[in-house]
């Protein structure tokens, strides 16, 4: 399982909560007090079908009143709307699930997740006896859960022996009418329903199922009519707590079921399910540390669904490239440009757009940790992302730590218009050194990047030093003669950093050797910002347009660094005799040409990336 930042955050929260030891395991059931009362499992379900789990996720227990949410959507199935309302009410008692709260005038429980009502809800599951029901429900309950269930004998006889209160509820029904027949077949199919057995994982995604209108996001069965996924969610929502489901979905605010086993699940519509295994039970017979989980994962991921939020789909990733398929836009010498082919790799872009929620940004987690595993350096650009909300903050706060402490490196851009997750980070990261980089650009972050992967292959990039004419790019195959001919012919200037050599509109009259330092290309744009066309490193000559007759500048050319070049007039070959100047030319020309074909290439390897 790959150590995403959510399984990270997962496995923080389980040893955090593990300290947690009130509450006790059910012993009215003398079975499940048998049952290892420091068990503990988590698990998370996207509809995407990604799968987080730690600790006790895949230990068995008996799923108990969780069971009556499913077996509601069954009898909805099975017996229609009209049928089951007219014997089943969705009001929330505020009881205790064992509570005897018919309606005095008709006998009807008030709702499906008390145990009256969850009684009635299996006596309208199709099946012509308790054995035939079971079959429907261990069916109906293995294509939510993706795996064929079954359940546990002994926990079954220890209900049935001890369940007389539901026996009275039971005979109390009949009285009503609300059962018919023998009350005794299906009681004892509710016994055997609560005493199928579960694990966290399997929890997790049937509240999945349910969170994927239905279908199960692993398997792709339909489990449910997605006509009764609402009815199920809605009487979670309202009664799956008993009398705790008012401060449940006031602070949790998921519509969730919990069980006197020690489970809780939990389904974010439209985005997850969450279910949590521990024994202890506090006075209301809702699993202490589920509880507490549940309300730190809604609170630090902002999953309240009541929050009001937009949909978003798995497309948040625009766009992903690694350093050797796409460059920052500094041209560089011979050499470095080679070692950013082969070693590029180790720099991963990924361009996000959209919203970032809870699933949105856990699609980016999962796929980032995956691709990051043998990489050293991340840019993650959030500049084509219209809102980070708090729970899609959190995960990526998570990712970057999780990242960072497996020594990578990471750099943010795109954040001006995202101040609200840019001071999130700055409390997040207050008492470190913020190892996260920010810039405006990718290629801002990608030239810094490159600069760290030449350093880290023991090579200073040339911009650093000074390149003598020899070396220079368009001075390649030059004979002695031609060599020491131009040479004469140049001039030295030196500019400090910060000054413009070459104004966009002026007329281009000089061609400019770069020997040491680094020069922006860029044009103005609007609203006084500016755009860097390209950039070029010490080796390489600028201004190749003076080459020919009667143009002018395009762009604006600014030190970025303290520079040094030779500067050649086209005028200047003209003192030349006429065989070595056309030589010169002809070759300064060649090279130019070779130049700018081999940056054609890139670009449109570099287009072929970005447009797929």
């Amino acid at each position: 399982m790959p150590n995403t930042s959510l399984q990270h955050y997962l496995e923080q929260l389980h040893a955090e909560f593990t300290s947690i030891t009130s509450g006790a395991v059910a012993d009215y059931i003398p079975e499940l007090s048998k049952v290892d009362p420091d068990l503990f499992g988590i698990a998370i379900v996207t509809v995407d079908g990604h799968v987080y789990q730690v600790g006790d996720s895949r230990h068995p227990f008996s799923i108990q009143s969780i069971s009556k949410a499913f077996t509601y959507g069954i009898a909805l199935e099975d017996s229609g709307n009209e049928v089951v309302a007219s014997k089943l009410d969705v009001e929330p008692s505020g009881e205790a699930f064992n509570s005897i709260s018919l309606e005095p005038e008709t006998g009807r429980p008030r709702n499906p997740m008390i145990n009256a009502g969850a009684i009635v809800a299996t006596s309208l599951v199709d099946g012509n006896d308790g054995d035939a029901k079971l079959e429907r429900i261990l069916e109906k309950l293995g294509k939510y859960a993706g795996r064929e269930l079954e359940f546990d004998d002994a926990i079954y006889q220890s209900e049935k022996t001890t369940g007389h209160r539901n026996r009275a509820i039971a005979h109390l029904l009949r009285n009503y009418d609300i059962l018919h027949n023998d009350p005794e077949e299906p009681l004892d199919a509710y016994f055997r329903q609560c005493s199928i057995l579960v694990t966290a994982r399997d929890l997790a995604v049937m509240g999945a199922t349910l969170a994927n209108d239905g279908v199960n996001p692993i398997t792709g069965v339909r489990a449910v009519d997605c006509g009764k996924v609402q009815q199920i969610l809605s009487v979670m929502a309202t009664c799956g707590m008993y009398d705790y489901s008012g401060n449940w979905i006031y602070n949790v605010g998921m519509p969730a079921k919990s069980g006197v086993g020690g489970g809780v699940v939990a389904v974010l519509p439209g985005q997850l399910g969450l279910a949590v295994f521990s024994p202890r039970l506090d006075a209301k017979g809702n699993s202490v540390r589920g509880i507490a989980v549940c309300e730190t994962l809604s609170r630090n991921f902002g999953l309240h669904m009541l929050r009001v939020t937009c949909t978003t789909t798995a497309s948040v990733i625009r766009t992903t490239y690694t350093g050797s398929e796409v460059r920052s836009k500094l041209n560089r010498d011979v050499r470095s440009t080679a070692i950013l082919d082969q070693a590029g790799d180790a720099i991963y872009v990924v361009e996000l757009t959209g919203e970032l929620m809870f699933v949105s940004a856990e699609i980016v987690a999962n796929a980032v940790s995956e691709r990051m595993e043998n990489r050293q350096y991340l840019i993650l650009d959030l500049g084509r992302v219209s809102s980070v909300d708090q729970s899609a903050a959190n995960l990526l706060a998570t990712l970057c730590e999780s990242l960072i402490a497996d020594g990578k490196q990471i750099a943010l851009t795109g954040l001006e218009n995202h101040y609200a997750f840019e001071k999130y980070l700055d409390r997040r990261f207050k008492f470190s050194d913020r190892p996260i980089l920010e810039y405006g650009e990718i290629d801002e972050a990608l030239e810094v990047f490159e600069d760290a992967l030449l350093q880290a292959h023991h090579h200073t990039a040339r911009g650093y030093l000074e390149v003598p004419l020899e070396e220079q790019s368009l001075c390649s195959n030059f004979a002695p003669e031609e060599m020491e001919k131009l040479r004469s012919l140049l001039t030295e200037q030196v500019f400090e950093a910060g000054s413009t050599i070459c104004t966009e509109g002026e007329p281009a009259d000089k061609l400019f050797f770069l020997v040491s330092g680094q020069v922006s290309v860029s044009i103005k744009l609007d609203h006084k910002r500016r755009h860097r066309l390209s950039a070029f490193s010490a080796g390489l000559a600028f201004g190749e347009s003076a080459l020919f007759e009667g143009h002018t500048r395009t762009a604006d050319i600014v030190a970025d660094t303290d520079v040094k070049v030779f500067s050649l007039g086209p005028g200047d070959l003209d003192t030349l005799t006429d065989p070595l100047a056309s030589r010169i030319m002809i070759k300064l020309l060649r090279n130019l040409a070779d130049l700018t074909l081999a940056r054609l290439g890139q670009a449109n390897r570099e287009i072929r990336v970005l447009s797929s």
